[in-house]
């Protein structure tokens, strides 16, 4: 598979890397669409001896499940917060998220959902 890594700079590589395999609780989701912050290109240069694949928001289809995984079945429609500063990251084809940080999209929901902020005064 196909995975960006991010290094100080910011500077982005494109590598090839295996297809990742769950580990108890974890689910393998392939990425549809996965969500960029501040954050991602800012660690870098915070631990500049870091290169990793920074995405932590994901949004896809379960393709693997670890073992303990009970919620979820390759072809569910998720989303999901991949463990920050761990390989596995959503700027790839496959990424990696425990169970518990991931959740069903409802089957009428697109993955590019539109953004809504509301500010109550």
């Amino acid at each position: 598979m196909k995975e960006a890594v991010i290094s100080k700079g910011p500077k982005v590589q494109i590598i090839d890397s295996p297809i990742p395999k769950p580990e108890p609780d974890q689910v393998v989701i392939k990425v549809v669409v996965s969500g960029s912050n501040p954050k991602d290109w800012k660690v870098p240069l915070w631990r500049e001896h870091l290169v990793i694949n920074q995405g932590d928001d994901i949004a896809g289809v379960v393709h693997e499940v670890g073992e303990n995984v009970f919620e979820f079945k390759p072809g569910d429609r998720v989303a999901a917060f991949h463990e920050m500063l761990t390989p596995g990251g959503s700027y790839a084809e496959y990424a990696v998220a425990w169970q518990h940080t991931t959740f069903h999209i409802p089957k009428q929901t697109t993955f590019e959902g539109k953004r809504i902020v509301v500010i109550d005064f």
